[in-house]
């Protein structure tokens, strides 16, 4: 059972997933939470592989935000539809920083609403 809501986006290239390791792209998030996201992504992920991420997006002011998580690949398949590959991944270990990024999603979500 999902523990908490997940924040979707219009655009799909809002926020950029890299490998922390090589600062190589991966993929974009689908959608986020403070559990985990949806990774889309040009390659598949194999289910149970960790990964050490660098999740980047620009706030509203538009200075760049990077936080750095450890997920792990819970599932992963092909969208037939958009041609992208899709994962779910789960957050290893809760961090603050990562925790407030979603916080501050979620309140300009309200403040726009």
């Amino acid at each position: 059972m999902r523990q908490s809501s997940r924040i979707t986006f219009r655009s799909t290239f809002r926020i950029k997933i890299s490998d922390r390791e090589s600062d190589t792209l991966i993929g974009y998030a689908g959608d986020i939470s403070e559990c985990g996201m949806k990774l889309l992504s040009d390659t598949q992920v194999e289910p149970g592989s960790e990964l050490k991420l660098r999740v980047r997006m620009r706030d509203r002011e538009g200075e760049m935000r990077q936080v750095d998580v450890n997920m792990i690949c819970q599932w992963s398949q092909e969208n037939t539809r958009t041609g992208f590959f899709e994962a779910g991944l789960a957050l290893q270990e809760e961090t603050a920083e990562y925790v407030r990024l979603i916080e501050g999603m979620r309140k300009l979500r309200k403040e726009k609403a």
